[in-house]
C-alpha cells in the first residue's frame, strides 16, 4: 500500500537522507554537489510516492531513485579524477604551479556527514569508514557509471543482485557482470579487493600528525622531511602537479616553503573521509588574517608521512564550518 499521507512517506524516508547524501558523493566524487542532488533526488521520490507500495522495501525503492539522479548527472558533465590518476608524477616540481579550475578533481568530504548515518548493513561489504576513504571514492570515479553504481548498491549499500538490477533496468546477470569488473578493478587501484585494503590506506598516526603540523607551523623544514616516507605522493588540486618519492618531495617542499617563518602557517583539527584533517591556513599578505587556503588529509604508513593531499577547492571549504579567517 501506498504511504497513507504526506507525513507518513516523510518518516518513511527522512531517515536515509544522510546515507543517499555519501551514496551521491560517493557516485559524483564532489561533496559540493552533493545537496543539489539529494534535493533532486527528494523531489523525484515525491512525484513518484504512490508508487511505494511497501514502506518496508523504501531503502532499495530510494536508493534506485539516488542512482538514476546521480547516473543522469554524469552523463552531463565530465567525471571527478585525482591528479594521480589523471596526470604522471612530476619529478622536479617547481612553482608557481599550473591549475585546472574545471570543475574536474576529486574533492574531500566532511566527517560530519558520517554523523547518524547507519554503521553498517549485514549484506554490506564495506564498513561505513572504508566507503568513504579517499582512496577507494578516487578508485571508484575510474569506474564507469554503470560499474560504480553496481559496486555501490551492492557492496556499500547492501542491496540484493536482484534488487540492484531493478534499480540499474537491467538483468540479474548482467548486473553480476558489472560487479565482478567492478570489483576486479577496485582491487588493482587498491593493491587488493579487500576492505583491509582500504583500511591501510587511511591510518593516521596522531604523534606524527602532531610533528607534521608542529614543524609547519615553526617553519622547521628540516623536522618536516625528516618524516616523510620513502614512497611519499603529495597532491594539489586544482593544481594537477603531483609529486612521489622522498627525494622529489623534499626538493619539493624545500623550493615551495624555503622562505616561511614561524607562525606563517596555522591550522585547525578537523574530520574528512573518515579520517583526521586538517584546515590549513595563511595569510594573503603581511600582516593579514590567516585566510583558509586548503582542507589537508594526511596519512601514515610505517612510522612516516605516507601521503599529503592539498586541495585547494574554496567551493568545499564552507561544507566543513570552519572560519574562513583566523585572528591576525
Amino acid at each position: 500500500m501506498p504511504p497513507k499521507d504526506d507525513a507518513t512517506f516523510l518518516r518513511s524516508v527522512e531517515p536515509l537522507r544522510g546515507a543517499i547524501r555519501l551514496h551521491c558523493y560517493r557516485m559524483l566524487g564532489s561533496a559540493h554537489d552533493g545537496d543539489d542532488v539529494v534535493q533532486e533526488t527528494w523531489l523525484r521520490a515525491w512525484r513518484a510516492k504512490d508508487s511505494l507500495e511497501d514502506e518496508a522495501l523504501v531503502k532499495p525503492w530510494l536508493f534506485r531513485i539516488a542512482t538514476n539522479v546521480c547516473l543522469d548527472e554524469l552523463k552531463r558533465r565530465p567525471r571527478r579524477l585525482f591528479p594521480t590518476d589523471a596526470f604522471p608524477a612530476t619529478e622536479d616540481a617547481r612553482p608557481p604551479l599550473p591549475r585546472v579550475e574545471e570543475p574536474v578533481w576529486l574533492e574531500p568530504m566532511p566527517g560530519a556527514w558520517l554523523e547518524g548515518v547507519e554503521e553498517r548493513d549485514p549484506q554490506a561489504r564495506y564498513a561505513l569508514k572504508e566507503s568513504v576513504a579517499l582512496a577507494f571514492v578516487a578508485a571508484l570515479q575510474c569506474l564507469s557509471p554503470l560499474q560504480r553504481a553496481t559496486l555501490l548498491l551492492r557492496d556499500v549499500v547492501g542491496l540484493s543482485a536482484a534488487e540492484t538490477a531493478q534499480a540499474l533496468a537491467t538483468s540479474v546477470e548482467a548486473a553480476n557482470s558489472a560487479l565482478f569488473r567492478a570489483r576486479t578493478a577496485i582491487g588493482g587501484k587498491l593493491g587488493g579487493a579487500e576492505p583491509v585494503d582500504i583500511a591501510t590506506t587511511t591510518q593516521v598516526d596522531p604523534r606524527l600528525l602532531e610533528q607534521y603540523v608542529r614543524a609547519f607551523e615553526e617553519a622547521n623544514l628540516d623536522a618536516l622531511v625528516a618524516l616523510f616516507h620513502e614512497d611519499m605522493r603529495t597532491t594539489m588540486p586544482p593544481a594537477p602537479t603531483w609529486v612521489s618519492g622522498r627525494a622529489a618531495n623534499e626538493r619539493f617542499y624545500r623550493r615551495m616553503f624555503g622562505s616561511i617563518v614561524p607562525g606563517q602557517f596555522l591550522h585547525l583539527r578537523i574530520a574528512a573521509n573518515g579520517q583526521p584533517a586538517l584546515a590549513f591556513y595563511r595569510p594573503r599578505a603581511a600582516g593579514a588574517p590567516h585566510t583558509l587556503s586548503a582542507i589537508q588529509l594526511v596519512t601514515t604508513r610505517d612510522g612516516a608521512i605516507a601521503t599529503v593531499d592539498h586541495f585547494m577547492l574554496p567551493e568545499v571549504y564552507p561544507l566543513f564550518g570552519v572560519p574562513s579567517e583566523l585572528p591576525t
